[in-house]
């Protein structure tokens, strides 16, 4: 019998939908994230 080399790739299961709660703070981290680079270059701007 062989055994599975670890540089094989294992059969990867399909990842499991994120929850709506999950999906919802992604979204606002990136909102957030996008002001704050906003807010870093208009603060660039101004010196």
């Amino acid at each position: 019998m062989n055994k599975p080399s670890e540089t094989e790739p294992k059969p990867t299961e399909p990842e499991p939908k994120p929850t709506r709660l999950e999906e919802a703070r992604r979204i606002v981290e990136d909102y957030a994230n996008d002001l704050r680079e906003f807010i870093r270059k208009l603060r660039e701007k101004m010196n």
